[in-house]
């Protein structure tokens, strides 16, 4: 049976029944991924999909520069689709998707997870920035109080740069994710980071969450690992604080 599916906006596929496999489990279809198969009614998520499917020949093209309705997952051009904050939704789901919102309904929102290397590259840029941020403090300790042959100095002056360092690495990260939603590394690699409804982060859960980043640390890393066979991208600190990367 052939399947297509959506990725970056536009249609690919067809592809056979192992190699569709394949791409869910590599990640590369996720959860909220677009799929068809002849026999579907219309595109829709993946965690939507309908085993039961006829045999029709053909498959409807997903042209390029539509845009998803977060409530049908169906294409439409932007001038057929009413904005809810972050959510774009056809008219015909308009009435259903406010009457979510009036009810304080989570309503579903489809969203394309940043992969792990996307993930460790925006780590090492903000970790870059942070270096540089450093060395306009570094010296000023190192030249005030840092004498080599004082050895219980040394501990003091290196302790003192790692608590300094930990500070500002608390509120880089606090402040930008709580005010943008992404620190500079993560702006570069169009990731955001959001609730699971799309909403943005607090900035008690951005801090909360930074915090247990000290978690995944503690695991040897393994926090971070897990990430890279999540279905949703999730690390550890991600999974408990109720948080995703996604693709901007």
């Amino acid at each position: 049976m052939p399947w297509y599916y959506a990725e970056a906006g536009r249609q690919a596929g067809p592809v056979d029944d192992d190699t569709f496999n394949s791409l869910v489990a590599s990640g590369r279809i996720t959860s909220d991924t677009l799929v068809w198969s002849p026999g579907m009614p219309n595109w829709q998520p993946y965690q939507m999909l309908n085993a039961a499917v006829a045999t029709i020949p053909g498959a409807p093209p997903v042209p390029a520069g539509l845009r998803y309705c977060s409530e049908c997952g169906r294409p439409f051009s932007n001038d057929d689709m009413v904005a809810f904050g972050s959510a774009l939704v056809c008219a015909e789901c308009k009435p259903l998707f406010a009457q979510k919102l009036r009810e304080g309904v989570v309503p579903a929102t489809a969203f394309r997870y940043g992969g792990f290397w996307i993930r460790v590259l925006a780590l090492l840029i903000d970790g870059l920035i942070l270096q540089v941020v450093a060395m306009f403090y570094t010296p000023f300790l190192m030249s005030g109080h840092f004498d080599p042959r004082d050895t219980s100095r040394v501990f003091v002056v290196f302790g003192m740069l790692t608590g300094i360092g930990f500070v500002v690495s608390l509120v880089y990260e606090t402040w930008f994710v709580g005010r943008f939603g992404a620190t500079p590394g993560k702006m570069v690699c169009r990731l955001k980071v959001v609730r699971p409804d799309g909403r943005p982060l607090t900035y008690q859960r951005s801090l909360g969450r930074v915090l247990c980043r000290m978690l995944d640390t503690a695991t040897l890393w393994i926090g971070y690992i897990i990430a890279a066979f999540d279905d949703e991208k999730r690390a550890l600190h991600d999974r408990i604080c109720d948080t995703r990367v996604v693709r901007t």
